[in-house]
């Protein structure tokens, strides 16, 4: 098989990554003999590049990063950022005080000086704003607020919200009219168990990365590994999908192949048997 015909690209958080937020070493060893044959492979991930690096640093990748659920692709190297798509800021600032209204404390990304930086109020009490913030130690994007009017809503590309199920439907049912132009998902958070709406530009998806990107490289065809329902447009546009055993009914419905599940190097070996003379 001709290694250029495809730009093959995965899903990390329970598709490439094992259930503990980890690459397994058979994983690492697929991978990276692929890569260095030519076989054009990255991932598509709602992490940004520094939090997705840290889980992925034993992969020797070349291509870019379709990062923050599309929104940003990003050099794999440095993660500078290579492509923003950003949102309009009244449709930022809508969002945002519609949230805090109903008391659910936001975290927001902007762009500021050419690099990414995590904002929230810093006397939020919001138990997801906490979990979020404990979880990141150390992390250089981390930048709170002492007032909303300290951060501008133009520079803001991506918004997440985390609460329960319920309120965030609820939430997202009475932002309709300012969520028409914008691509938001609603899942369960598998490390955390609370549930997450992510919401940035329509135009931001992992979906139109991935064109963006298989076009620059001008491959033919795209094939694409995944587990939940922010994959699904990426799935529409693929021309060959592969869903992990453990990865949501409706993207499994979807999907060319079900395959081997996270904890069980679905995608390396999918790939290995693909790519048999290379691997070996």
């Amino acid at each position: 098989m001709d290694a250029a015909a495809a730009l093959y690209v995965s899903d990390l958080d329970f598709t490439l990554l094992r259930s503990d937020a980890t690459l397994s070493a058979r994983t690492v060893e697929v991978l990276n003999r692929l890569v260095a044959d030519g076989v054009p492979f990255t991932y598509a991930t709602a992490r940004s590049y520094l939090s997705s690096r840290r889980v992925t640093a034993a992969l020797d990748l070349a291509l870019p990063l379709v990062t923050y659920g599309g929104t940003v692709i990003a050099d794999p190297h440095d993660g500078a950022p290579l492509h923003v798509e950003g949102m309009p800021p009244e449709v930022v600032t809508t969002i945002l005080d519609a949230a805090r209204d109903v008391g659910i404390e936001p975290i927001v990304y902007a762009m500021e000086g050419g690099r990414d930086r995590v904002r929230w109020h810093a006397e939020s009490s919001s138990s997801g704003v906490r979990w979020y913030v404990a979880h990141r130690e150390g992390d250089p994007r981390l930048a709170p607020l002492r007032s909303w009017n300290d951060v501008d809503a133009a520079s803001i590309f991506y918004i997440t919200l985390i609460d329960t199920r319920e309120r965030l439907e609820a939430l997202r049912t009475d932002l309709a009219e300012a969520l028409a132009g914008c691509a938001h998902f609603l899942s369960l958070d598998g490390y955390m168990n609370e549930h997450w709406l992510e919401i940035h530009a329509d135009t931001g998806t992992k979906a139109r990365a991935v064109r963006r990107l298989a076009g620059s490289l001008s491959v033919e065809r795209i094939v694409a590994f995944g587990d939940n329902h922010n994959d699904v447009p990426l799935f529409e546009v693929a021309d060959e999908t592969c869903a992990v055993a453990n990865a949501v009914p409706e993207l499994r419905a979807i999907a060319t192949h079900v395959i081997g599940a996270n904890d069980a190097d679905g995608v390396a070996d999918w790939l290995a048997a693909r790519f048999a003379p290379v691997v070996g």
